[in-house]
């Protein structure tokens, strides 16, 4: 005999619905454990108001006799209590491990992978199981994708489903898998999913599927690079290939490096190659870029090229592109974009360098137009934080002499707003 428990006080009237007596089980916080024969004699009293019961499923076999006036336990199988307290003394916790659980849960799903792949709900359903779902749900998993690979990857929801495989899968579901795009890379490229799933492709696979992914661009290095998916595609090949993989797209590229260096998505790839490639192997590219570099930082897109071999380029190419713009400076720093580069060749130019572009600007008589200009004034205040020493003195002295004259405008107060913040730097390091 079990111990009793305090009875619910929960009413359950013989009309109500099978719903309806779950929803009023659950809400009751207190049950009662009660042996068979206890159950069926309380079952059997002529009352219209039972007791809220939690029948104890190890003291019934499946053949035991349905009460049909009592619906919520009829069937004299365990019911899944709903977890409204897990602190209370009924709680039941779940007697399968989570590992049951998630395998059953993609196990229920067989058969439906690439229907539920293309669902939204059904897609993050997929995405949250495979990636600690055990090695037979995986097979499972992997093997109906394999029979919708091409269609799941240009899919707005099964292309995630795909990108978890080749994250969490194993070596060979992600070379079969990547073996199904063979022969279509360049139009994958091109999809606004495929792109994403070919990214992820080519961080997964092996080298030897890495270079017949990047092989499959030979002859349309130019469409993909134009195009604002096929670009994304293009860099990860420059970004994880040996030079010797894919020096076909730096060649394809380089007799057009202005045009591409100002293209909107193609300065994006002529940055990776200014990064990634080795020097001697692109420095006509380089050559390029800084014989016309005062029209390229002028360009919306152009300028980040000249930004990046500011920042990543070597001690010769940045000197060389510095140097480049010597003798043009006023009318660059008032420039929407080339600013933004004139700029950076403060930060990172030599002292020399940054001597000779302070004195160009600051001695010219026209110096107060670039101070009270909307782009210009950026330029004078990159200058005077970056300088030290006697050449900040110097700039410190010939912003002071403008004061009167920039006050007025509402840029020569920003000028002017930074001096006082430099002056006050150099006040308080001097106590």
């Amino acid at each position: 005999m079990l111990e009793r428990k305090l009875i619910g006080n929960i009413l359950l009237e013989d009309e109500d619905s099978e719903e309806e007596s779950l929803m009023r089980y659950s809400k009751t916080k207190r049950h009662v454990l009660l042996n068979k024969d206890e159950l069926t004699q309380l079952l059997e009293r002529s009352t219209s108001a039972p007791a809220d019961i939690a029948p104890y499923p190890q003291l019934f076999s499946p053949k035991e006799p349905q009460y049909s006036n009592f619906s919520v336990i009829e069937t004299f199988k365990p019911i899944q209590i709903p977890n409204l307290n897990t602190a209370a003394p009924e709680f039941i916790p779940s007697v399968r491990s989570p590992t049951e659980n998630k395998r059953s849960e993609l196990a229920e799903v067989r058969g439906r992978i690439a229907e539920l792949a293309r669902d939204q709900a059904g897609s993050r359903f997929l995405q949250q199981k495979y990636e600690y779902a055990p090695v037979e749900d995986k097979q499972m998993v992997y093997e109906e994708i394999l029979e919708n690979s091409l269609g799941l990857i240009v899919d707005v929801f099964g292309n995630y489903v795909v990108q978890k495989v080749f994250e969490y899968g194993t070596k060979e579901h992600k070379r079969a898998i990547a073996h199904q795009m063979t022969g279509k890379i360049v139009e994958l490229s091109l999809h606004t999913y495929g792109c994403r799933v070919l990214q992820k492709v080519l961080d997964s696979v092996d080298m030897d599927q890495k270079r017949l992914i990047a092989l499959e661009f030979h002859g349309n290095v130019e469409k993909a690079v134009e195009d604002q998916n096929g670009n994304h595609v293009i860099q990860k090949c420059i970004e994880i290939l040996p030079y010797n993989c894919i020096s076909f797209i730096v060649e394809a590229l380089k007799m057009n490096t202005v045009y591409w260096a100002e293209h909107q998505y193609g300065c994006r790839v002529i940055q990776r190659i200014i990064e990634y490639c080795p020097r001697d192997s692109i420095q006509l590219i380089f050559d390029l870029i800084i014989r016309n570099s005062v029209e390229i930082s002028m360009k919306n897109y152009g300028n980040y090229v000249i930004q990046h071999i500011l920042d990543k380029g070597g001690r010769q190419e940045k000197e060389e592109l510095i140097n480049s713009f010597r003798t043009k400076l006023f009318e660059l720093s008032k420039h929407k974009f080339a600013s933004n580069v004139i700029e950076k060749c403060f930060v990172v130019g030599s002292p020399e360098q940054v001597n000779a572009f302070a004195v160009e600007i600051f001695e010219s008589p026209r110096v107060s137009e670039l101070m009270t200009d909307k782009f210009a004034n950026f330029v004078i205040q990159k200058a005077l934080e970056v300088s030290e020493g006697k050449l900040q003195a110097f700039l410190i002295s010939k912003v002071s002499e403008k004061a009167s004259s920039i006050r007025g405008y509402q840029y020569g107060k920003h000028v002017l707003n930074c001096l006082e913040k430099i002056k006050s730097i150099k006040t308080k390091s001097s106590l």
